[in-house]
């Protein structure tokens, strides 16, 4: 009898191998499109450069940053545009429910757990 490996969430990603999911395959195949409709445009003798330009984006686009692993460079690329720059959004550092400043008799350690 065959296993099937079923997803626990239903926004979970499907691994299609080790290091490419369904949506950076999507990504991929719409990059391709792209280059292959935008090809009539670059000079004939600058096509390769162009399809090798676009392979180096397209590898760019599906890259996970350290700093956000759940995100791609694309994602980010998108929301930092997307954002609206005349909004103020404060960051909150206080992560134990504590005061923000200390009682003058307290000490600050600086530990925020």
């Amino acid at each position: 009898m065959a296993h099937y490996r079923i997803p626990k969430h239903i926004s979970s990603e499907l691994k299609i191998n080790k290091a490419l999911y369904l949506t950076d395959l999507g990504l991929l195949v719409g990059l391709l499109l792209f280059t292959f409709v935008m090809s009539n445009i670059v000079h004939s003798s600058l096509t390769f450069l162009f399809y090798g330009f676009m392979v180096v984006v397209a590898g760019l686009m599906i890259i996970r940053p350290a700093t956000n692993p759940k995100k791609r460079i694309y994602e980010a690329i998108y929301y930092a545009i997307r954002r609206r720059k005349d909004t103020y959004t404060a960051i909150d550092y206080i992560v134990d429910g504590t005061d923000e400043y200390p009682e003058d008799g307290e000490k600050n350690n600086g530990d925020l757990q």
